[in-house]
């Protein structure tokens, strides 16, 4: 990969416009950690998490281990 590399390895990542949210669904962001020495990951949280969700609301998958959901249907 490529780009200015922080402290622990990782590079630039992008961030996802969060999804449409209704009063049963949290409103969910994707943040892509991209690494030179490894898989990049994807994390995927709520937008605006509860002091609780802070450390408890969120999935993680290395590049690899996702395929697009279209791939699926």
């Amino acid at each position: 990969m490529s780009g200015e590399a922080n402290d622990d390895g990782r590079t630039g990542g992008g961030v996802t416009q969060p999804s449409e949210a209704d009063s049963r669904h949290p409103r969910l962001e994707g943040t892509v950690v991209r690494y030179d020495d490894r898989p990049d990951e994807c994390t995927i949280h709520p937008t605006d998490p509860t002091e609780g969700e802070r450390t408890t609301a969120w999935i993680t998958a290395k590049e690899g281990s996702y395929v697009c959901a279209s791939a699926w249907r």
